[in-house]
């Protein structure tokens, strides 16, 4: 009699846990009405990880380009030509024309997220529509003109 009683008490035990943590046990249950405050363990992650609740992590754009900063349009014009010859590399006319403290490392400026440059500029390297390793150009900003090629692009949303 003892072993029944214990063997019913396990037998309801499980079932209420089953209940809590599937929500499919829930629907096939005519005893349990489910409130909207109750949710199964795989619905609590979803909500947890939820972009439309929390947003799109700040980190989750990211890109990985390199430039060449000039002055003038007349000087832009002259760096596209010279990349149009196809003589020289990118990063050595990055540090022939630059004046930007990257044209030491070839025009690369990392990875960047938006906003660390200008606005203009992350609308290039941003924009799905540009074809990553293409030379991109001019781009003018506040700083000069832009000429530029992305490398990569992470956009996790």
């Amino acid at each position: 009699m003892e072993l029944r009683l214990i063997f019913l008490i396990a037998i309801t035990v499980a079932a209420s846990y089953a209940t809590a943590f599937c929500p499919n046990a829930r629907q096939q249950s005519s005893r349990h009405i489910a409130s909207p405050l109750s949710m199964g363990i795989v619905d609590a992650f979803q909500k947890v990880i939820s972009v439309e609740e929390y947003g799109v992590p700040p980190d989750a754009t990211k890109a990985a380009a390199r430039h060449i900063l000039v002055q003038s349009l007349e000087e832009a014009d002259k760096v596209l030509g010279e990349i149009d010859k196809g003589v020289t590399s990118f990063a050595a006319l990055a540090g022939q024309y630059s004046t930007c403290p990257s044209k030491s490392r070839g025009g690369s400026l990392g990875n960047i997220g938006p906003g660390v440059i200008s606005k203009a500029f992350d609308e290039v390297v941003f924009s799905p529509k540009t074809k990553i390793g293409e030379v991109i150009g001019p781009i003018q900003s506040q700083l000069g003109y832009h000429v530029l090629v992305v490398d990569m692009r992470l956009i996790l949303y």
